[in-house]
């Protein structure tokens, strides 16, 4: 009796407080990173990130990526609904594993955050080197082979 007691305290607990403060920040954080990003609206997902993500990553998807890609299929694939399926939190740094579904498709992906000056962030930075080159064999540089490999891992396509 004494541990359905125990239990019970515990799960009342847990529901009245629910996540605490870190765990509430890093969801809207992601929540709004995701959405910012899945529907493509780039320039809002610079409030959700880390500096370095802002200098680098962010700057490429909106001035070279983006413009690059088919204005049909972007159309085609949105809107986009973010779920957000778990979160891993180890000190300062925290994982989200999400699902991303839009008309064309639907995947998980995991996003890293780090807690930079007390906030929480999102951390993407864009790994590609500043000299590279491509052969007919493909790209030749480590830095692209280790960053494909570890968006590789993270990634599970449907």
């Amino acid at each position: 009796m004494k541990l359905i007691k125990t239990t019970f305290a515990i799960f009342a607990t847990l529901t009245l407080f629910g996540c605490n403060n870190d765990e509430k920040q890093i969801i809207k954080v992601a929540e709004g990173y995701l959405d910012a990003m899945g529907n493509y609206r780039i320039e809002d997902a610079y409030q959700y990130a880390t500096k370095t993500t802002r200098e680098t990553t962010l700057p490429y998807l909106s001035e070279t990526l983006i413009p690059m890609t088919d204005s049909t299929f972007l159309a085609a694939n949105v809107p986009a609904e973010i779920e957000l399926d778990s979160l891993l939190v180890v000190g300062d740094t925290a994982w989200v594993l999400y699902t991303k579904t839009t008309p064309l498709k639907r995947y998980q992906n995991t996003i890293y955050l780090i807690k930079e000056e007390g906030k929480w962030l999102v951390d993407v930075p864009l790994a590609i080197p500043e000299t590279f080159t491509i052969t007919p064999n493909g790209i030749t540089t480590d830095t692209v082979g280790r960053a494909l490999t570890e968006m590789q891992k993270f990634s599970k396509a449907e």
